[in-house]
């Protein structure tokens, strides 16, 4: 028996809160928060200074900002290529579009916000919104096998002063790299053999109900169309180096804002926290494979989680005052970047706020 919607929607937050609390307690075990302010919190000219736990430069905040500009004109951009075989989209749509689906995918649960980016791009443009939503499927995929590379090739290099994290980043960045390499076989195979695909699906599905074979039948057209792009190499091309540009600049942000942390020293002073520009690449990284699984609303505990596991290996101590709070920053500027870009589009009336949250699967496999 099929839940109504209203059970369907409860039932979806229920389990991601479930999972945001699961990945809290995981991140807070190892880095419990009220380390976080172990001293008073102050400010001393341009710092804000947790007694000598930590300080930060907040010169640092505008800088680190200024990145998340940058990241964001690469991740809107990179998804022109995609759409190109399809339909011509200018870039200003895709900003609009992009920055209001960007941030329902960061607060939305379940990673619903997935399917914001294909319904409002079919009322922006001539495509369909399952067509769109392939296109999405290869971008998320593309990247998984892209950050994966990266975190592989950065374990080569990092220190191994925890055998434990380690160890756990190992496994998961090469389950991680097959995992995603094997998508992206799967999804080129689908689209050199969609015809006989989907005369196998119309085949099978209308032995069953000829009303539902016809509706999965135009929805894989649809999708499988979405994956115009794996013969189109020029356009491929120009996704993949857009999308270097795009994972780089977050990378480097990272490591920028990990330059204004400072943690106080043995001997009394500061000195710098530690992370090389390899460590910020290997963060960035296990973000965004941990963030590829069901999340809670706003990402609340897989991020921190995620972002602090590769910290470990420049000997920063679990439970250390100055990663919790780098973590928490990081978390609270990107929060911030999303909000203030897609929330102007939203307040302004350029994307009803209907459009912007009412989605579903359904809608997507439905449209005529």
């Amino acid at each position: 028996m099929s839940l109504p919607q209203p059970a369907k929607t409860f039932l979806k937050w229920l389990i991601s809160i479930g999972i945001g609390v699961l990945f809290i307690w995981l991140a807070l075990d190892e880095w419990p928060i009220d380390t976080l302010i172990s001293g008073d919190l102050s400010l001393d000219g341009r710092y804000l200074v947790a007694g000598s736990a930590w300080r930060l430069d907040l010169l640092y905040l505008p800088l680190y900002f200024l990145t998340l500009v940058v990241m964001h004109i690469f991740r809107f951009w990179r998804w022109q290529p995609l759409l190109r075989p399809l339909a011509p989209v200018d870039l200003w749509t895709l900003n609009k579009v992009c920055s209001v689906g960007f941030m329902a995918v960061f607060l939305m649960p379940m990673r619903l916000g997935e399917l914001v980016r294909p319904a409002l791009i079919s009322t922006q443009a001539s495509i369909r919104r399952s067509t769109a939503l392939a296109t999405i499927v290869v971008e998320r995929v593309i990247d998984g096998v892209m950050v994966a590379g990266f975190l592989a090739v950065a374990l080569l290099f990092m220190p191994n002063s925890n055998s434990e994290s380690f160890t756990e980043l190992r496994i998961g960045t090469y389950i991680a790299l097959a995992g995603f390499t094997g998508l992206v076989v799967v999804l080129i195979m689908m689209f050199a053999f969609r015809y006989p695909i989907q005369a196998f699906v119309k085949d099978s599905t209308s032995r069953i109900s000829s009303k539902f074979g016809l509706a999965l039948g135009g929805f894989l057209d649809r999708f499988l169309t979405g994956l115009s792009i794996f013969p189109d190499v020029k356009n491929f091309l120009w996704f993949l180096f857009l999308s270097f540009f795009y994972w780089a600049s977050n990378g480097i942000g990272l490591y920028l804002l990990g330059m204004g942390f400072e943690v106080g020293g043995a001997g009394g002073g500061w000195v710098p926290f530690g992370i090389p520009l390899l460590g910020a690449f290997a963060m960035m990284s296990t973000i965004v494979i941990g963030m590829m699984i069901p999340n809670a609303p706003a990402n609340v505990g897989t991020f921190w989680y995620f972002l602090l596991k590769p910290i470990e290996l420049y000997g920063v101590a679990p439970g250390s005052p100055a990663g919790m709070a780098y973590a928490l920053t990081v978390w609270t500027m990107q929060l911030l970047q999303l909000l203030i870009f897609g929330g102007w589009f939203l307040v302004n009336g350029s994307i009803p706020w209907r459009q912007a949250f009412s989605v579903s699967w359904s809608k997507a496999t439905a449209e005529h």
